[in-house]
């Protein structure tokens, strides 16, 4: 018999256990501290009050238990009989508690059920923090080990991150809003299991700003395969299916079949070819020497004060390289119409539009939590994992566009109707 279960059989008429000593327990822990133990963990110094605390507020479930049956005529005389142990898990470590049971069996405790074998550590929402921390489950049970004694399985824990699913679920098939001023397009491929083969997968990523001038995760979608025009129809017709009506600009690389799915699905829109791809794929064609001369030279073409000075530094930059560089000329020529989309707006809208900053650092943050893991079992294990990293993090997505005064007027100006008719 343990010296615990000792002080229990003593205290088995007791129902308070009115002799814990806090004059010692007090001395006990500032020696432990002194020492240079912790609070938390297995042998962490704040368990024995732990226990206490649980015991006492069990305690005082029973006496309301009994006095409620002994105020109702029809119940049967009840009162304690004996006490029983079993070992907790909690934040703290493993503790130890007793409790009384009762003569009919009629007590069903909350603060500990008799099922019960963990406390409400809060375990839970730290399974899901670490695992939106991109950390393996396995990682997750170890660290919940060392760092409170928590001895749970991996099953226990990849059920914890399961379970959430159906807000993960709700989320993608939210009501979207019936306009967008701007909105971002891109695929990140990541590895997910298809019919029992891993293989990179196209993850379609929708960005957007509100007419209200807030940066919102739209969608993620994942796809079958590669990305494909295609298969991004599908995800804009779910979009539209969700009720979203109209978008200003639609951004998005050069995807080929892109443009004229973008057409048939928001017919209205201004494509923006996406100037980031554009300067990625121009740096390609570009030799070492060259580089610092050349990228300043295409800024210029982009951040123009009109469409005419953007053409004629295009041409001053083919002119200065002496046709060394015509094939980038030809390359920005291909597209020129959707590059230049957005060159009627204001400065501050239009670099807004054609930086893409926003919708480029999401996919560095869905690379950094995905590149660790070798691979996802499913699309729904990666939508689980998305979603909570992402939305640990939605202050830096859904922040409002700064200065949104002066873009709004300029949407007035520029859409009237069309933008002020969704306006709250």
């Amino acid at each position: 018999m343990t010296k615990r279960n000792q002080t229990l059989k003593k205290e088995s008429g007791n129902s308070k256990g009115s002799d814990f000593d806090y004059s010692a327990y007090e001395k006990q822990v500032v020696a432990g501290l002194i020492a240079g133990k912790g609070l938390m963990g297995e042998e962490g110094l704040l368990k024995p009050l732990i226990a206490r605390f649980v015991e006492s507020a069990l305690s005082a479930e029973m006496d309301a238990h009994l006095a409620a049956e002994a105020m109702n005529p029809e119940a049967r005389p009840n009162k304690r009989n004996g006490r029983e142990s079993k070992e907790l898990r909690t934040k703290a470590g493993k503790v130890e508690i007793a409790y009384s049971r009762d003569r009919t069996g009629t007590f069903e405790p909350v603060t500990v059920g008799k099922r019960q074998y963990e406390m409400a550590a809060g375990f839970d929402n730290q399974i899901l923090e670490l695992y939106a921390m991109s950390n393996s489950i396995a990682d997750i049970r170890l660290h919940l080990q060392k760092m409170y004694g928590a001895e749970m399985s991996e099953t226990r824990i990849s059920n914890i991150i399961t379970a959430t699913w159906e807000v993960v679920d709700a989320w993608h098939k939210r009501p979207l809003a019936a306009c967008y001023v701007v909105m971002f397009i891109d695929a990140v491929h990541i590895t997910v299991c298809r019919n029992g083969h891993y293989s990179k997968v196209a993850v379609y990523v929708v960005y957007g700003i509100t007419v209200e001038g807030k940066r919102e995760i739209i969608a993620l979608f994942v796809g079958q395969g590669g990305e494909s025009a295609t298969e991004w129809g599908r995800c804009l017709q779910d979009l539209k299916s969700r009720g979203l009506e109209d978008v200003f600009y639609i951004c998005s690389d050069g995807l080929p079949g892109l443009k004229e799915i973008i057409s048939e699905a928001f017919p209205m829109s201004n494509i923006q070819r996406c100037i980031v791809h554009k300067m990625r794929n121009s740096m390609l064609l570009l030799d070492e020497k060259d580089r610092r001369k050349a990228i300043g030279q295409l800024k210029g073409v982009y951040t123009a004060i009109n469409e005419a000075q953007a053409r004629q530094r295009l041409e001053d930059f083919g002119t200065y390289w002496n046709g060394k560089y015509d094939c980038i000329v030809n390359l920005w020529e291909k597209d020129w119409t959707e590059l230049m989309a957005c060159m009627g707006l204001g400065l501050t809208l239009r670099k807004i539009i054609y930086t893409t900053n926003a919708i480029e650092n999401l996919n560095r943050e869905i690379r950094r939590v995905t590149k660790t893991k070798g691979g996802w079992p499913s699309s729904k294990s990666l939508l689980i994992q998305l979603h909570l990293s992402l939305e640990r993090k939605a202050g830096s997505w859904n922040k409002k566009v700064q200065g949104w005064a002066s873009i709004r007027r300029e949407l007035l100006d520029t859409f009237g109707q069309r933008y002020t008719k969704y306006l709250k």
